[in-house]
C-alpha cells in the first residue's frame, strides 16, 4: 500500500496539478481565517467576544479544553460544531493531498527510500487533523458534561502541529535544494559557454 500511494503521488505530483491545489489550498485557509461569512473564524470570535477554537492552539489540557468552551458561549459552539463537520472535515484532505504532492514533485528525483517517504508527513497532519476534529466534535456533543475525548484532544492537535511544520520544513528543505541546484546548472552552463569562446 504504501509504494501504491507513493506512486500515485509521483504520477500526479506535477506543476499542473500541484500549483492548482496550493492556490485553492491558501485561498480557502484566507477565507475561513479572515472572512467574516456565516460559519468561519472570524464569525465565532464576534460571537463569543474573541475566544479562540481549540484548533488554534498547540496543545491544551482537559481543563482548558472546558475553559476555552465556556468562552465560546452557546451561539460560538454552535458554530464551532458546524465549521468542524463541514468545512473543517474537508479541509485536512485537501491541504494534505496538496502538500503530499509538493513533497512528491520535490523529492521525486531522490533514490533514497527514506526521502521518499516524506510525502507522508503532510498525510499524518491531516490524519491528526481529522482524528482533532472527531474528538472536538464529541466534545462539543456533550458539552457541558465531560468528554472521554477531551483527554486524547490536546494530543491530537499537537500531533497535527508538530506534522505541519515538519511538512512545511521538508517543503522549503526541498525549494532550497530545487533552487540551488538550478542556480548551480545556470552557473555551469554560463561557464561552459564562456570556456567556448
Amino acid at each position: 500500500m504504501h509504494e501504491t500511494i507513493t506512486r500515485m503521488l509521483n504520477k500526479w505530483g506535477t506543476l499542473k496539478t500541484v500549483l492548482p491545489l496550493l492556490v485553492l489550498t491558501i485561498t480557502l485557509m484566507v477565507v475561513i481565517n479572515t472572512a467574516h461569512l456565516p460559519i468561519t473564524v472570524p464569525r465565532i470570535q464576534e460571537v463569543s467576544q474573541g475566544a479562540d477554537i481549540l484548533d488554534m492552539h498547540i496543545f491544551y489540557s482537559k481543563t482548558e479544553v472546558y475553559s476555552l468552551l465556556e468562552q465560546l458561549q452557546p451561539e460560538g459552539r454552535r458554530i464551532y460544531i458546524k465549521l468542524l463537520m463541514g468545512f473543517d472535515f474537508a479541509f485536512p484532505a485537501l491541504y494534505a493531498v496538496t502538500f503530499s504532492l509538493i513533497v512528491s514533485t520535490l523529492y521525486r528525483s531522490s533514490r533514497r527510500w527514506i526521502i521518499r517517504t516524506l510525502v507522508w508527513l503532510p498525510l499524518m497532519a491531516g490524519v491528526f487533523d481529522w482524528s482533532e476534529n472527531v474528538s472536538i466534535i464529541m466534545i462539543l456533543l456533550k458539552y457541558p458534561v465531560t468528554s472521554v475525548a477531551a483527554y486524547a484532544a490536546g494530543f491530537l492537535t499537537l500531533g497535527k502541529w508538530i506534522s505541519i511544520w515538519l511538512s512545511l520544513g521538508v517543503v522549503f528543505a526541498g525549494l532550497c535544494f530545487k533552487l540551488t541546484k538550478v542556480g548551480i546548472l545556470k552557473n555551469d552552463i554560463r561557464n561552459n559557454t564562456t570556456a567556448k569562446k
